[in-house]
């Protein structure tokens, strides 16, 4: 359907087990579905075929009237045509640019007043005014895991994908920056999939949370 994203798929690691993935929940609204379960289940590879980053050997991903993979079509449009935006585990903040370079990092393409008004804009929602000029090291862990934030939201994105937005930061922190990371994603008018091993995360976070079988 139109206003959907429905992915139904399957894809095996070589030396490794054939991972379904399936999951059905709205395209053009916001909600946050969370993958869950152990570490080795397969949260990663299914939140890495939906951003075209890996391909499915057989199935179909749809989002609204788009056709992202369908192996009877041989489709499978690039992670740019898809319109994600992606935090990974890790940031992968770039360690050299400033916070408000790694922000603006994926809209070059845009007029500098442009790109100059928008990286000002998510700046300022997320808090990191004082931390502009910064480089990542800089910064403490969570406001790094809010630079990585902005930067996937800056570009406007269709979809949201987290993979264990949260496992970077020590016990503690993690623990403080679970509500703050909720009361973030609860502001958007996008659907999000967010990736946990951790229980408390996924019920505090998750609006559907879909259980990885071993």
């Amino acid at each position: 359907m139109a206003d959907t994203l429905t992915a139904d798929f399957h894809i095996t690691h070589p030396r490794g087990p054939t991972i379904h993935g399936a999951l059905e929940m709205p395209a053009k609204r916001h909600s946050i579905t969370v993958l869950f379960g152990p570490s080795g289940c397969g949260k990663t590879t299914v939140l890495r075929c939906l951003a075209g980053l890996e391909r499915p050997e057989r199935g179909r991903i749809i989002f609204g009237d788009d056709v992202w993979f369908d192996s009877d079509t041989k489709t499978h449009l690039s992670p740019q045509k898809r319109g994600i935006g992606l935090v990974f585990q890790d940031y992968a903040l770039f360690p050299h640019l400033s916070v408000a370079e790694n922000i603006a990092y994926g809209l070059h393409a845009l007029p500098k007043p442009e790109r100059e008004t928008r990286v000002d804009e998510i700046i300022q929602r997320f808090g990191l005014d004082e931390q502009r000029q910064r480089r990542p090291r800089q910064i403490s862990g969570g406001q790094q895991q809010r630079v990585a934030l902005a930067r996937a939201l800056v570009t406007q994105p269709r979809l949201l994908l987290l993979d264990e937005p949260l496992s970077a930061l020590d016990t503690g922190l993690r623990n403080e920056l679970r509500e703050d990371l909720r009361i973030q994603l609860k502001t958007l008018d996008i659907p999000v999939v967010l990736v946990t091993h951790d229980q408390a995360e996924a019920e505090l976070l998750g609006e559907q949370i879909i259980m990885m079988p071993i």
